[in-house]
């Protein structure tokens, strides 16, 4: 994710260590993180200063939008989306 070109990404927190040192990485690249959680417990675990952080119910597609308007307010345009448990794709089941 070293990629000068990506700025902003979301990360779909599933709840996991991996998924928080992937946040942290991503900050020290100074890439504009957003974290969106769907509970708190998750949210909590990668606050930082440097990081936005959401909570949303990803299987409501409003909630989803308004969580990327959101990002694009805070750190512009999205360019990736990172998802390692595939949250959003069980929302499409």
């Amino acid at each position: 994710m070293r990629n000068a070109s990506v700025k902003s990404v979301i990360v779909v927190l599933d709840g996991t260590e991996a998924t928080v040192r992937l946040v942290g990485d991503l900050c020290r690249t100074g890439v504009g993180v957003t974290a969106v959680g769907v509970n708190f417990r998750d949210v909590v675990s990668v606050l930082s200063g440097d990081v936005y952080a959401l909570v949303a119910d990803l299987s409501d597609i409003e909630q989803w939008e308004t969580a990327v308007r959101r990002a694009e307010a805070r750190h512009g345009t999205v360019d990736r989306v990172l998802d390692p448990a595939g949250r959003l794709a069980a929302r499409a089941a």
